[in-house]
């Protein structure tokens, strides 16, 4: 692999972007992501922008899509994601369960530590509005990871055969001083950028673009400790000299990129902000509609006569219309606004809510929207609420989630962070990621309380046929209680190992039992005293009066 073979390879990936996706993504950040809206034009800082958006709808959706999106997967002050077995019987052991929970304890506190919080906000934003994400994860000597956010126009993507995103590619401009803290001084000249130490001597300090491609190594080897032979390739091309400046590696991709929605034969993800931009632009047209009338409503248009021509028309709130009078003496009359600003609110309104709606905002919305419910009745209708999002959830948690979590596990592997392996785990080491934030609960919980709700139906069933009763000897109560502990995201220290649960299962059934015996006795003992009576003559004589004696 050489500079020129690389660049090629950017460059087709970087043809497939020009022209739609890049108007359109455009487009997007014009509506809802200003401060990151340099994508098909050149804005120097601080310059104004476009005046065509009157309306910041489409910026407030998409900030209340992030925020909510990101409290509901991320909770600061909540574990949401979690490690566990792939085997249930192997979760059931009291030592592995606390070794799982030990370790998403640590790497909870990691997440929690970084920039991982803001980083993943940012990225949030431009989920919404571009419908691909890209946040880079690599390794950190002071909070142990870092993160940075990056916009789709600063990547280039392709997939494998399974339509998963594995190879990036970014265009990116450094400084010659930069270029040298980077790299170093050998890697620049090696690179045949010598030209950088001249223009630095004569006290020039020149911009150079580099390019950057990370994708699979078919040959690389398992275990490696050498960069040049691990899982993922990582080189860093000079624009300038066609040169590699840096070949390395990686065990894990550091680029995690994640779509919304992705459309047949596309790669790129379609946005919230995408599904909008007609709403957004008849938005924009009721908005100036709405104050032109509301305008002219409050400050009405005058009618003066003219002797000569009618002239001077014009549709602006307090102006003036010279018309021909037949009164050459005629006053100056107000003009009676056609406008209606009410209608035009209603039509605003009504676009303004189809914009939230696509942002998922009533998703979100504050429990005061739930007055008047009980606990009961405000929790299943926020889980049926986020059941809307599911689809967007799992790929969330497939592209995103679950490979940031896996990288942080190798990190603290590798930098032995880690617990002690329990015994139990010394011939299986694998592991799995179980998502466990609000999201992910809403799901789990809407399954669980189908179970719940068949158990329901069946005990009011009963009600009117106790044969009902027998169909539930189907049910595995202690399956059923698992599935919903585990479902309601419930710690496993808290659960006993199974079995000591059977061994106080059986001393409580001996101990029901011996209570059993030893309230019966009296009835037994008073049993079998009436039986002997019976046949024991001398008792009879005793109640008779003629017994021996007296």
């Amino acid at each position: 692999m050489d500079g020129n073979s690389l660049i090629k390879k950017y460059q087709s990936m970087d043809s497939t972007v020009r022209g739609n996706w890049m108007n359109l993504w455009q487009e997007c950040a014009d509506w809802c992501y200003p401060t990151n809206d340099n994508i098909n034009r050149i804005r120097v800082g601080g310059q104004e922008k476009p005046p065509q958006r009157m309306i910041d709808t489409c910026i407030e959706a998409n900030y209340s899509f992030a925020s909510g999106f990101f409290s509901h997967m991320f909770p600061p002050n909540t574990v949401w994601a979690k490690f566990r077995h792939p085997s249930p019987m192997m979760m059931a052991n009291k030592n592995v369960a606390n070794y799982f929970e030990e370790v998403s304890r640590i790497a909870h506190k990691v997440i929690v530590e970084s920039n991982f919080a803001q980083e993943e906000f940012q990225s949030l934003l431009s989920l919404g509005c571009f419908g691909t994400n890209c946040i880079m994860m690599e390794e950190d000597d002071r909070n142990m990871v870092r993160f940075r956010n990056y916009i789709v126009d600063d990547i280039r993507i392709a997939e494998n055969y399974l339509h998963e995103v594995d190879t990036i590619a970014r265009e990116y401009t450094l400084t010659g001083r930069q270029v040298i803290q980077k790299f170093g001084e050998e890697a620049v000249k090696k690179a045949k950028l010598d030209k950088i130490f001249k223009e630095m001597e004569m006290g020039k300090d020149n911009k150079y673009k580099f390019i950057q491609y990370i994708a699979p190594r078919d040959d690389f080897k398992y275990g490696s400790l050498k960069a040049t032979e691990k899982p993922f390739a990582s080189y860093h091309v000079s624009k300038d000299s066609k040169e590699i400046i840096k070949e390395s590696g990686f065990d894990y991709n550091p680029f995690k990129v994640s779509r919304f929605m992705v459309g047949n034969e596309e790669i790129y993800g379609r946005s919230p902000m995408s599904m909008v931009l007609g709403t957004a632009r008849r938005t924009n047209v009721v908005y100036r509609s709405l104050m032109i009338a509301s305008e002219q409503q409050a400050n009405p248009q005058w009618l003066i006569p003219d002797d000569d021509s009618v002239s001077g028309m014009s549709n602006r709130a307090g102006s003036f219309i010279k018309w021909r009078a037949t009164n050459p003496n005629g006053k100056p009359e107000r003009l009676q606004p056609n406008g209606n600003p009410a209608l035009a609110k209603e039509m605003y309104d009504m676009h303004e809510d189809q914009i939230k709606k696509q942002f998922f905002n009533h998703l979100f919305r504050p429990l005061d929207q739930y007055r008047n419910m009980t606990a009961t009745e405000v929790n299943e209708r926020m889980t049926t609420d986020l059941m809307t999002l599911t689809p967007f959830v799992a790929r969330y948690i497939e592209e995103h989630v679950t490979p940031v979590m896996n990288h942080l596990f190798y990190i603290l592997q590798k930098r032995k962070m880690l617990p002690p392996v329990p015994q139990e785990l010394s011939q299986s080491a694998e592991y799995e990621v179980d998502y466990v934030g609000r999201l992910s609960l809403a799901t789990k919980s809407f399954e669980t309380m189908g179970a719940v709700n068949t158990m329901r139906v069946f005990g009011e069933l009963a009600q009117m046929n106790p044969q009902a009763l027998q169909s539930l000897e189907n049910v595995d109560y202690d399956k059923l209680f698992q599935e919903i502990w585990f479902a309601n995201s419930s710690s496993m220290n808290a659960l006993k190992d199974p079995a000591e649960v059977e061994e106080e299962r059986q001393e409580k059934a001996e101990a029901a039992e011996q209570q059993r015996i030893m309230q019966a006795m009296p009835a037994m003992a008073d049993a079998a005293q009436k039986v002997s009576g019976a046949v024991d003559p001398s008792s009879i004589l005793v109640q008779e009066g003629i017994s021996g004696g007296e």
